[in-house]
C-alpha cells in the first residue's frame, strides 16, 4: 500500500512497532495504516531484535518497558546487529521526563514519542525520519 496525501508519490517503507501492550500496538498501527503505512508489530523486545533482522524495517517504534527484553537492551541489540545499517530507532513511552528523553538520546534514540500518542505527533516524527 501506498501512502495517501502529500508525498504519496514515494513507496511504502518498512516500519516496525515494538510494543508489548496490545492496546497501544493497535492504535499506533491504526494510525499509521490511516496513512498508507502497514507496519509490522512486535509484542516485545525479543520479537522485536527477530522482526528487524526478518524485516530490516527504516524505521523502529520501541516502546522502553516491555517484558523479557526492555527497549534500550532491544535497540542496543538491534544496532549491534545491523552494523551500519541500524534503523533509525523512535522511544514510545509513558514516561517521557527529562531523564527518559536524555537517557534516550544517549542511547542513540532518534526522539521520543509520549504516551497516549498524538496522532500529528507520530505523523510529523514518521515524515521528518523517512525524508529521503
Amino acid at each position: 500500500m501506498r501512502p495517501e496525501g502529500p508525498g504519496a508519490d514515494r513507496p511504502t517503507v518498512a516500519i516496525l512497532i515494538v510494543e508489548d501492550n496490545e492496546v497501544n500496538a493497535m492504535i499506533l498501527r491504526s494510525m499509521l495504516r490511516k496513512r498508507g503505512y502497514d507496519p509490522v508489530v512486535a509484542v516485545d523486545g525479543v520479537e522485536g531484535v527477530t522482526l528487524s533482522d526478518r524485516h530490516h524495517p527504516r524505521l523502529i517504534l520501541m516502546d522502553l518497558q516491555m517484558p523479557r527484553l526492555d527497549g534500550f537492551a532491544a535497540a542496543a541489540e538491534i544496532r549491534r546487529k545491523g552494523g551500519g545499517a541500524s534503523p533509525t530507532i523512535v522511544a514510545v513511552t509513558a514516561n517521557a521526563g527529562i531523564e527518559v528523553r536524555d537517557a534516550c538520546e544517549a542511547a542513540g534514540f532518534a526522539g521520543v514519542l509520549s504516551k497516549p500518542i498524538d496522532y500529528d505527533d507520530l505523523i510529523a516524527t514518521v515524515r521528518r525520519l523517512l525524508a529521503d
